[in-house]
């Protein structure tokens, strides 16, 4: 049994990444740029998120302003400084890191509704920062005119290639993330998670591996934050503000808080009903929080645990067979 399941977990696994890798070769422009880059996009934040919440136990609302905070700092260099983009890159997402720490140091020592609200706060100061702090964001305006640089004399303007870009860091996230969870640094932390205080009494310091975590969350958040300010070509406040912060909480639930895959699948969900639900509703947002009710209601798990317990009913009735009555 374990060993067909393998197989079919292998072959769904060669399914998805040949339909990955052919999707922007036969969906239209449309489908490939609103709905299929912004999905990949839009999932790495969420997934930092995820990962947060259900290794860590840190549900924060400060991944967007994280994210943000590389694509402010990317943006700025390349059009207002005049760096090379490639070069910008890696100094975005030093200085999203930073701001992870900073965030974390201010939060760590918290929990609960605690630390939600103070990365919270966090949250709507950088929102503030970003519309007030004109010579580095230029204000309400934003900064505009980010252009996708070339890869190997390649345009990332060009949808397809865009696309193989975002899904290349998209995977890069997910197994990063995977890898640190599965790690002794991510046992740690679940440790952490399930009892902090029996974590610092066999000597762990659990505040010093909370900032550990909140960084590494950031750096995959900022990630997201590069490809963000290059899909859009620009940076706002209206980038980070309070609704978009909401919205990275709403894919992470949405999709699966304790699966990573959820983070790709919520992100999906979202994307779909802010696209279409909008060409039948104007309240196209009651229309995200009724399916956001609706998900929940039905399975906590998210998308993703209603197909999990949809597989786990399956695989029960298989192994009772047809019901028999008394003879």
């Amino acid at each position: 049994m374990s060993a067909r399941l393998s197989d079919r977990r292998t072959l769904g696994l060669l399914a998805l990444a040949a339909f990955l890798i052919a999707f922007p070769f036969f969906a239209s422009t449309f489908w490939v740029v609103s709905i299929g880059i912004k999905t990949l996009w839009l999932g790495i934040p969420a997934v930092s998120l995820i990962f947060l919440a259900g290794t860590v136990g840190m549900v924060s609302l400060a991944q967007t302003a994280i994210y943000g905070s590389a694509g402010y700092v990317l943006a700025h260099l390349t059009v207002m400084s005049g760096w090379n983009a490639w070069l910008a890159v890696p100094v975005a997402l030093a200085a999203a890191v930073a701001v992870a720490v900073l965030v974390a140091l201010i939060s760590a020592r918290s929990t609960g509704i605690y630390f939600l609200m103070l990365t919270l706060a966090v949250a709507v100061f950088l929102y503030f920062f970003a519309l007030q702090y004109r010579p580095f964001t230029q204000g309400f305006s934003g900064i505009n005119g980010v252009q996708a640089p070339d890869l190997f004399g390649v345009s990332l303007r060009d949808p397809v290639a865009f696309w193989f870009l975002a899904l290349a860091v998209a995977l890069a996230a997910y197994l990063a993330v995977r890898h640190v969870i599965a790690s002794p640094f991510g046992l740690t932390l679940r440790g952490v998670r399930d009892s902090a205080p029996r974590m610092a009494a066999l000597g762990y310091n659990v505040t010093a591996h909370r900032v550990a975590a909140f960084a590494f969350a950031g750096l995959v958040a900022a990630c997201g934050g590069v490809l963000a300010v290059w899909y859009n070509g620009q940076i706002a406040p209206g980038s980070i503000d309070l609704t978009r912060t909401i919205d990275i909480l709403v894919i992470a639930v949405i999709g699966g808080l304790y699966r990573l895959e959820g983070a790709w699948i919520g992100a999906l969900a979202f994307t779909l009903l802010t696209n279409f639900a909008n060409d039948y509703t104007a309240r196209f947002n009651t229309v995200i929080g009724l399916v956001f009710i609706a998900v929940l209601m039905l399975s906590p798990g998210g998308i993703a645990g209603i197909s999990k317990e949809a597989v786990r009913r399956v695989r029960v009735a298989r192994h009772r067979g047809p019901a028999t009555g008394p003879i």
